[in-house]
């Protein structure tokens, strides 16, 4: 995989505006040991902090244990090491979609597709590393704590440069992001496993990473001049689904105050250890991967623990294994599906801001998932098979549904596909997720993103994971631009930090964003000219897609998850 920071990165190298470092941070102690960062724009940042061992050999697939302490500094200029993954794919063809429907010119297109062939990944094992950044160091009263959670399918990306922002830390803020084991490393069941823990958890350890990096902030981000009493853990696409699945786990109580959900919630994953529910069950993939690299026996995980990462790449690519490489229901960790947590109003009783993109689907359609979430592998093209697709998965809620879509021939049926699949598998969640927290009286503000590219000629809209680009301020190279994103970082920046703050995004220099209101449902349009709260605007399209929700939910229930 190559990301948007590696392809940042060519260029920003080949045009040497950065990569020498800065001055020198002062010298912080952590319980670890000192660590000494670089400043920057006035900034200190920390970068390639360990907050756990390297999880290699018995550590594979275990719960993260603590640092190995040194004494002398630890010089914090590079980022580590993204946690392994495949390259070459995932990401790759996402953000070429990206360029490409971008409407800049061919040149810089071919300019950034250049960038990101030359650049090539750091990836390995020994990822647990967090990066810090913050405004001061010292000061009369401690900031609030964002900790961001990186996406990518819960196989792919690193919480690396793509997310420095002093923008956002000069907004009163301490900024950390975090790498945490992925795909086969991350979220790999097996029985064994299963066996040799106390609590017969397994499958999670990207997740306890995560928890793990929660409790490193808890214990030392005080000497960065951050408060460790006031925590907003915050992620987009797989990391929003890492907030959700936080807050559903008992493991996290009390180690964050606040929630800020991107574009993810939790709401869809239903994985379980042992039982097969939409995908087959963890347990079984972890066989699979065993028989897949010719492992078998007794202490197939022993074996599995020597093996290079080289040998278990085809199992770590299977298709029907890697569909399992998500947080999983184990009894412990997570006691239950996400979903039925916030049902049963079981949640962390946090504030929670949250919300999704007008066009989601404009990309992830064609990369390969359902275009209803829960529901089998389609791409309807004609106006019967998209009547069909309605019908089969939405049942009696099929022809209410269609009305919401502006599918009136052949002609339409991909656009409203695309359309159908952003809202299934990202807003409904969203909407759902604010209901049921609001439910049980905690505030919730819902926003709703619509800016595109500036360029007539984008063909996207507002797709997949576009709201970061505002929040951290930071663009692709020759990405066409107006003065409304700028108006928009903005916005948007001021929000994020004074919901980190106070739990309300509201300040005196942004638009009103009035609560999200179980009677009148309201949200926040980050719109392509200008910010408004409104009515829910697809609140018809959720309602009638809530039936298959719940029908999921009561499946699960019926397995005992």
């Amino acid at each position: 995989m190559k990301s948007l920071s590696q392809v940042l990165s060519f260029f920003i190298v080949s045009l040497l505006l950065i990569g020498c470092g800065g001055p020198p941070s002062q010298v912080v102690d952590t319980q670890a040991g000192p660590v000494q960062g670089i400043i920057s724009d006035g900034v200190a940042i920390f970068r390639g902090i360990p907050y756990a061992k390297p999880p290699l050999e018995e550590l594979r697939w275990a719960a993260p244990q603590p640092a190995e302490p040194w004494t002398e500094p630890l010089l914090a200029d590079t980022y580590g090491a993204s946690c392994w993954q495949p390259t070459g794919i995932g990401n790759d063809a996402f953000i070429s979609a990206l360029v490409a429907g971008s409407g800049m010119s061919e040149f810089s297109q071919w300019l950034l597709k250049t960038g990101a062939n030359l650049a090539q990944p750091t990836i390995a094992e020994d990822c647990l590393t967090l990066n810090v950044m913050a405004p001061k160091l010292e000061g009369d009263k401690p900031l609030p704590v964002m900790l961001w959670i990186h996406g990518g399918g819960h196989q792919y990306g690193s919480g690396g440069d793509m997310y420095e922002s002093s923008s956002l830390v000069n907004n009163g803020v301490v900024l950390v992001t975090i790498n945490y084991r992925l795909g086969i490393y991350g979220f790999m069941a097996h029985p064994e496993l299963a066996e040799e823990d106390p609590n017969r958890s397994t499958g999670n350890y990207g997740m306890l990473d995560q928890i793990a990096a929660l409790e490193w902030v808890h214990a030392n981000i005080e000497k960065f001049g951050g408060d460790p009493a006031n925590v907003t853990i915050f992620g987009e696409s797989a990391g929003g689904h890492s907030v959700g699945q936080l807050m559903a786990s008992p493991l996290a109580e009390g180690l964050f105050h606040k929630a800020i959900a991107q574009s993810g919630t939790g709401f869809q994953q239903f994985q379980t250890t042992d039982k097969a529910n939409e995908t087959i069950s963890g347990f079984a993939a972890g066989e699979k991967v065993a028989e897949m690299v010719g492992v078998s026996g007794a202490n197939e995980i022993t074996q599995l623990r020597a093996m290079s990462t080289e040998a278990l790449a085809s199992a770590a690519l299977d298709e029907e294994i890697s569909s399992t490489f998500h947080p999983q229901i184990d009894g412990y960790i997570l006691p239950k599906p996400t979903a039925e947590a916030f049902a049963l109003g079981e949640q962390a009783p946090v504030p929670l801001l949250l919300g999704s993109n007008a066009d989601e689907g404009s990309v992830l359609y064609y990369m390969g998932l359902p275009p209803v979430d829960g529901g089998a592998y389609q791409r309807p093209d004609t106006l019967s098979q998209w009547d069909n697709l309605l019908q089969t998965e939405f049942g009696e809620q099929a022809e209410a549904l269609g009305r919401n879509y502006a599918v009136d021939g052949d002609a339409d049926v991909v656009k409203g596909a695309e359309q159908l699949m952003g809202d299934s598998w990202f807003g409904r969640h969203a909407y759902l997720m604010a209901q049921r927290h609001e439910a049980i009286g905690q505030p919730t503000f819902m926003y709703f993103f619509e800016r595109r590219s500036a360029s007539p000629e984008e063909t996207i809209g507002a797709t997949h994971a576009f709201e970061i680009f505002p929040i951290f301020g930071s663009a692709f190279p020759f990405w066409p631009t107006d003065e409304r994103d700028a108006q928009l970082s903005k916005e948007m920046q001021s929000y994020w930090s004074s919901f980190a703050k106070t739990g309300n995004p509201n300040n005196t220099t942004a638009p009103n964003w009035q609560r999200f209101n179980l009677l009148q449902p309201m949200e926040m349009a980050l719109g392509h000219e200008k910010s408004y709260s409104r009515p829910v605007a697809r609140r018809d399209r959720y309602e009638a897609m809530n039936g298959q929700q719940l029908k999921r939910e009561q499946r699960a229930r019926a397995l005992g998850q």
